[in-house]
């Protein structure tokens, strides 16, 4: 699913945007909140192999985290894409549980006062 080793996911991942704009920290927190649902959507189109969903939900996913700052879930999320447009599934519980262990990350970096 992927050309190479991926760095390993940090324990906390602070929004770019943010780093540019702290008063954006409300959608911010609001966008890391909702991908718990995110990720649980990709796990039920990937239990049907509903590879039009998954290309969808990782095409969403991937342009909704480089917009929001988040260019590491992008990243995972556009090999994603590329492995669902040909239909290959091989390598999606790895690059789940890495999608998991970033979003927990983001959730890590928002700021105490959300």
């Amino acid at each position: 699913m992927s050309s190479g080793p991926n760095p390993p996911s940090p324990s906390r991942l602070i929004s770019q945007l943010l780093l540019e704009d702290a008063d954006l920290k409300d959608i911010v927190a609001e966008f890391v909140s909702g991908l718990d649902q995110r990720l649980a959507e990709l796990r039920q189109a990937f239990d049907r192999l509903d590879w039009d969903q998954l290309v969808t939900l990782a095409h969403r996913l991937k342009g909704a985290a480089g917009s929001y700052g988040y260019p590491e879930i992008s990243r995972v999320c556009a090999a994603l894409e590329r492995s669902f447009r040909a239909h290959e599934a091989n390598g999606f519980t790895d690059a789940l549980a890495e999608l998991q262990r970033l979003v927990d990350a983001a959730r890590a970096g928002l700021p105490s006062e959300v």
